[in-house]
């Protein structure tokens, strides 16, 4: 019996979406010990979990199933953000949000601005909606206009972060109330938002199409346990509660999470530190590796333009000195290398590889 009768027909030729691999897996590949690689390459903070973070996840229930209306979670974020608790929806990470949102909508098209974070289109396509992406233009700015001209008169979901990933860049205010005039939901994923000190938020109330993401992911360190949130106009966020799983939020996430925002000041020290770092980190660049020039970003991370060498031959280079950073395979983004901001430490040792290149 031919198993692939039963698979989606469009899903025979889909293309997977390319995530990074786990540590272990890395080391074992390079042949390297785990503790001694240096892992820039996922935009994690490296300081990893607070003490309390771990505590709250120890001595969490875990033997009794999630709360499904996710009351505690949803509060803490609400107060957080000083925002309404029903504008507040809770995912397995802000991918899950991302698919939600897809499926609720069912779009005649999903617009993105090229090149972006790659799983808004992945989770388009497995929804069957097309995929529209509007190139960006000079220093990685959103073509309005041709964001505009994809939108259409018909229904669209527009995927923009904020900053971007990989590149760095924000929107500004005026660009976020351009794009909820059109007639389109507009999501702007604020994975980074901790890191920015930006914030489209203080729109919402003036526009109920816009829907704001945001991830434990980044700035509290908990990218393993995948728990995000959107924050939307209240008759949205109950539709997106209602079609989303019951029990979408494990309880360690949960506790973690509620943990994590109870002693944010502590965890604000790293973000403050990952944000000097990554100037550190171009600073040092600049002086010592003049083929490598950095965009502006007000991430945790750079993208540098790789001049007179192979972005993919020094990503490969790099990894096996067990220096982790990210390459993309695609043409808009073929002589650049992603970097993510570490510890000192991490720092010392990018640049120790690097050097070794420039002997090479």
């Amino acid at each position: 019996m031919d198993v692939s009768q039963f698979i989606r027909p469009d899903f025979h030729d889909l293309e997977a979406y390319v995530p990074v691999k786990p540590l272990d897996v890395l080391a074992r590949e390079i042949g390297m010990p785990v503790e001694r690689l240096v892992k820039l390459d996922a935009n994690e903070n490296l300081y990893g979990p607070i003490p309390e973070i771990r505590d709250a996840v120890a001595n969490a229930d875990l033997h009794i199933y999630p709360d499904p209306g996710q009351h505690n979670l949803r509060s803490a974020i609400a107060d957080y953000l000083r925002v309404e608790l029903d504008q507040v929806v809770a995912g397995a990470g802000s991918d899950d949000l991302i698919d939600i949102i897809i499926r609720l909508v069912e779009p005649a098209a999903v617009v993105t601005a090229t090149p972006t974070f790659g799983m808004y289109g992945f989770l388009g396509r497995i929804n069957h909606a097309q995929i529209i992406e509007v190139p960006r233009g000079e220093a990685f700015a959103v073509d309005m206009e041709g964001i505009a001209r994809a939108v259409g008169a018909g229904r669209s979901v527009v995927f923009l972060p904020s900053p971007n990933n990989p590149t760095g860049n924000q929107l500004s205010t005026v660009e976020v109330e351009a794009l909820c005039a059109l007639p389109a939901l507009i999501v702007i994923d604020e994975a980074y938002a901790e890191f920015a000190g930006r914030s489209a938020l203080p729109l919402l109330d003036q526009h109920p199409n816009l829907v704001i993401l945001r991830t434990f992911s980044k700035w509290a360190g908990l990218a393993g346990l995948r728990v995000g949130y959107s924050v939307s106009h209240p008759d949205l966020a109950a539709k997106l509660t209602a079609i989303k799983q019951p029990y979408n939020v494990n309880v360690a996430a949960e506790a973690a999470a509620i943990a994590a925002l109870e002693h944010r000041g502590v965890i604000f020290e790293t973000v403050r530190a990952l944000v000097a770092e990554r100037e550190q980190m171009v600073r040092r660049i600049r002086d010592e590796c003049s083929w490598l020039v950095p965009q502006p970003s007000d991430a945790n991370f750079v993208l540098f333009a790789v001049e007179g060498r192979d972005a993919g031959e020094v990503a490969a280079s790099l990894r096996e000195q067990g220096v982790l950073v990210r390459h993309y395979r695609r043409p808009d983004l073929s002589n650049f290398i992603r970097i993510s901001a570490g510890r000192p430490e991490d720092t010392d040792r990018l640049l120790e590889a690097l050097r070794s290149l420039e002997a090479a």
